[in-house]
C-alpha cells in the first residue's frame, strides 16, 4: 500500500486544471506561460487555504484566530513573491516540464475516483504522519508526536511543490539560489502558525485538528 497526502481542488483549480490540459493537448499555437501561471498561483492558494486557513475556525480563542490570520497572510504574501520571482514568460518547449509535472507529479486519483492534488509520500513520512495523528484520541493526547506529523506534512508539502516544482523551471543562477531562500522563510512562517496553535489547545482542539487533517492522508494500492 501507497500512502499520498492531497485535497480536492477547488472549482477555479480544477477550471485552470482542464484549460491547461485542453491547451497542452490540443497543440494550440497561443502562449502556454499564461495558463502554467495561473495554475501555479491557484494551486499555491488551495494549499494555503487546505494547510491554514482552514485551521483559523478550530481555534477557540479570538485573540489567537487573530494571530493566525496574520500569519497566513504573510505566508501567502511571502509565496506570492516567490513565484512573482520564478515565473515568467517563456517558450512552450520551456513551460512543458512544469505542465508535466503538475499534471504527473503533482495529481493523483484517490480511492473514489476523485482527482486531488497532492503527491505520494515516502514511507517514513507515512509512518511519522500515520502515528501522529493515531496518538490524537478523545481518550488519549501526545501533542509531540502530533506536532511531528504536522511538520512532516508541511515540509513534505513545501519541498514536493517549491523545491520540486522549481526543478522545471528554466531559471538563472539568482533566481534558482531565491528558491531554498524562500522555502525556509514560508517553512518558518508555518511552523511559527504551528507553534501559536498547538500549546494552548484544549484535547477537544486538538482531535477537531487531528480529524481535519486525516482526511488529505489517502492509503491506496501501488
Amino acid at each position: 500500500m501507497a500512502h499520498y497526502f492531497g485535497f480536492v481542488p477547488s472549482d477555479k483549480l480544477k477550471t485552470l486544471i482542464s484549460e491547461a490540459e485542453q491547451v497542452v493537448a490540443s497543440n494550440e499555437q497561443v502562449d502556454y506561460y499564461p495558463y502554467r501561471d495561473a495554475l501555479t498561483h491557484q494551486t499555491a492558494r488551495d494549499l494555503t487555504d487546505n494547510l491554514l486557513v482552514g485551521l483559523v475556525d478550530i481555534i477557540p480563542n479570538p485573540e489567537r484566530q487573530a494571530s493566525m490570520r496574520k500569519i497566513v497572510g504573510t505566508i501567502e504574501r511571502a509565496t506570492d513573491t516567490l513565484l512573482n520571482i520564478l515565473l515568467g514568460k517563456e517558450n512552450n518547449e520551456e513551460v512543458l516540464p512544469s505542465f508535466h509535472f503538475l499534471r504527473d507529479r503533482a495529481t493523483f486519483i484517490d480511492n473514489d475516483g476523485v482527482k486531488r492534488v497532492g503527491f505520494k509520500l515516502s514511507a517514513a513520512d507515512a509512518k511519522t504522519i500515520d502515528e501522529g495523528f493515531a496518538a490524537i484520541t478523545p481518550e488519549h493526547v501526545d501533542r509531540d508526536k502530533f506536532k511531528k506529523a504536522l511538520e512532516t506534512v508541511n515540509e513534505e508539502t513545501l519541498t514536493h511543490f517549491i523545491s520540486r516544482y522549481a526543478d522545471t523551471l528554466k531559471l538563472g543562477m539568482i533566481k534558482r539560489k531565491s528558491v531554498p531562500v524562500a522555502k525556509s522563510a514560508i517553512d518558518k512562517g508555518m511552523n511559527m502558525a504551528l507553534n501559536k496553535l498547538l500549546p494552548d489547545l484544549p484535547d477537544s482542539s486538538l482531535n477537531r485538528l487531528a480529524d481535519y487533517y486525516r482526511p488529505f492522508i489517502v492509503e491506496k494500492s501501488e
